[in-house]
């Protein structure tokens, strides 16, 4: 009786140390602070460029209340997929009102070679996740192979805002 419960207990343990260990990556991992509605991490954009999207996104938010935040990051880890970094990330910051959940986090990295277009819930009837991705491969990424970061994101921006208004 005494070796089944040692074994027991055993188990266990090791069963609660690997959980410990496979969370504990996320756990280490902390987001950098949000600046504002372009987030250039990656130091895509110019100043001028920041400017300007940062002027359509408060007019927009002005006259919606929806909140649209612009990401470039170097890597989604500790995450595995830029989807899973994005929602993570749109969540931790705080994008969209509370009681409305109407943000929308448009993440992508030069390095990376990815994009995501998240959409909070309250904007999923606005903006679904097939038209988000016809934006991102029509619009966005014809620019971004021409190697216009700033066209190709301001150019999705003003469709998402003409789709989510």
């Amino acid at each position: 009786m005494k070796t089944k419960v040692l074994i027991i207990g055993l188990l266990l343990g090791l069963f609660s140390m690997t959980c410990y260990s496979q969370s504990d990556k996320k756990t280490d991992f902390k987001f950098p602070d949000y600046i504002g509605y372009v987030n250039d991490f990656e130091g895509i954009l110019t100043q001028e460029q920041i400017k300007d999207l940062n002027e359509i996104i408060s007019k927009h938010e002005k006259e919606s209340t929806n909140e649209i935040a612009i990401v470039t990051i170097f890597s989604f880890e500790p995450y595995k997929t830029l989807f899973d970094y994005s929602l993570a990330l749109a969540n931790y910051w705080g994008i969209g009102k509370k009681d409305k959940n109407n943000g929308i986090a448009i993440v992508f990295g030069k390095q990376i070679r990815q994009i995501r277009i998240q959409v909070g819930y309250g904007l999923e009837n606005k903006l679904k996740d097939d038209e988000a991705k016809r934006i991102i491969d029509n619009t966005i990424i014809p620019e971004f192979k021409k190697g216009d970061y700033f066209a190709g994101i301001k150019k999705g921006l003003l469709e998402i805002i003409d789709q989510i208004k």
